[in-house]
Parts: structure tokens; sequence; C-alpha cells
């Protein structure tokens, strides 16, 4: 299997973008965006990412997935990847390489019934990567698929969906998509294993989900407002 190696970079950058970014409205009850999810070492589930992948750093064996489906803004259990993340199998064959770190990745583009009109999900992917240490989640996603970013969010892996970004969605619509899932009762394939994937693009935006990336960016920029304020105090 090749390996991919990548550098993290751009992590400060990743975690003070989103400034623009508001609250949801009240009446909102979910999203049609791209959910992040972690799965550290000797995890047999996935959980939703409590901060954006610019400022998380996965370490050797977790595994990172990304799910396109319609959740809340803390996602839900049955939203995770359709894949267990199960590194052993995505990484077998892949050793450990001195200063460098193995991350299992998981994209997993939905069922159709979940499409933006007009759009076909991808074939979902798994593959292992061998990063950097400092590789942040958002380098690791960007060694393996163009990503589309918009005020912070991760909106499109590999052309996907082609516009959108994080829809709005009132009860009744989720509730519609979601009744449309069920029904459909999609069987998830096998991921194909990825090998070969593009290197050294330039990370410049990031995010988990509208609300992580929102509270990261503002504790980041609160903090250098006081620090400043300090500077800037008479003595």
């Amino acid at each position: 299997m090749t390996r991919t190696t990548v550098r993290g970079t751009g992590a400060l950058a990743l975690a003070l973008v989103a400034v623009a970014l508001v609250a949801p409205p009240a009446q909102a009850a979910a999203y049609r965006y791209w959910t992040y999810w972690q799965a550290p070492v000797g995890a047999a589930a996935w959980s939703f990412a409590t901060q954006g992948p610019g400022t998380s750093i996965p370490a050797d064996g977790d595994v990172e997935g990304w799910a396109f489906t319609v959740s809340t803004e803390s996602g839900n259990a049955e939203d995770a990847p359709a894949t267990a993340p199960d590194f052993a199998t995505i990484c077998d064959g892949t050793p450990v390489q001195p200063e460098r770190k193995r991350v299992a990745l998981v994209i997993d583009p939905g069922p159709a019934a979940v499409a933006p009109d007009g759009q076909a999900p991808p074939a979902a992917i798994a593959a292992c990567l061998v990063v950097e240490p400092d590789a942040t989640g958002y380098d690791v996603l960007r060694a393996a698929a163009p990503v589309r970013t918009e005020d912070g969010l991760v909106c499109g892996i590999d052309g996907y969906p082609s516009v959108e970004c994080a829809v709005v969605l009132t009860d009744a619509e989720a509730a519609e998509l979601r009744a449309q899932v069920e029904e459909a009762d999609p069987t998830p394939s096998a991921l194909p294993l990825v090998t070969g994937l593009p290197t050294g693009a330039d990370a410049t935006a990031g995010g988990g989900s509208p609300i992580a990336t929102l509270a990261v960016s503002a504790l980041l920029l609160g903090a250098a407002a006081f620090a400043w304020r300090r500077l800037r105090s008479p003595r």
C-alpha cells in the first residue's frame, strides 16, 4: 500500500477563521453538512469532535472520520460514518515510522437521500495517512482529497457537495430527509482503500461543525484581545 506523507501547516490560521459566523436561529433543528468525527486509539465507536480539525491534532493510531449527513450542531451517534473506526484494518501493513504518525481516515458521503438536488454522493473512501507529528485533522483530510471551505467551515470534500455549505434545515425538512433515509435503508458498501494520495496542499481554512468552529475561534480571539488590552493598559 502506498503511504502518503504531509506536513502540518496553518494550524494557527485555521483556528482564527470563522469570526464572521453567527449562532444559528433558535428554530433551526439541524444542518446538512460534513460532520467531523474521531476515534482515539483503542476506541470501537465514533465520537463527535469537540473542536474543529484546524486545532485538533490526532495521535498515531487514531481514526478521523467525516460524514455528510443531516445532524444537529452537536452531532447524533446515528449520523457517524457508516464504517466502524477500525485502524487495524485501514492501516494494515503500514509500519510505524520514526518521527511520523499513522492516522486512518474515513470519508463517508452519506446516502443518496441526503444529497442536494441534482447531485449524487461519490464513493466512500478509507485511507491510511503517514503524516508529520504536528499534522492537524485538517491536514490529514487535505492529504486525502480536495477540500472546499467557506467562512471557516469544511463545505465540500472531493467536490461534494459542489455549492452549498452547512444548509440550515427546519424541523419539517430535517424530518423528511431522515424519513427518506430510513425508507431507503441503504446498505453501506465496503470502503475502498485509497493509495497514491495527493500531498503538499496548503491548509487555509477549516472547521468541524458550525458551532464547534465558532467556539474555538471565539476563545482564541478573546484571549488575544485580552492580552492586547493588558499590554496597552497603563501601569
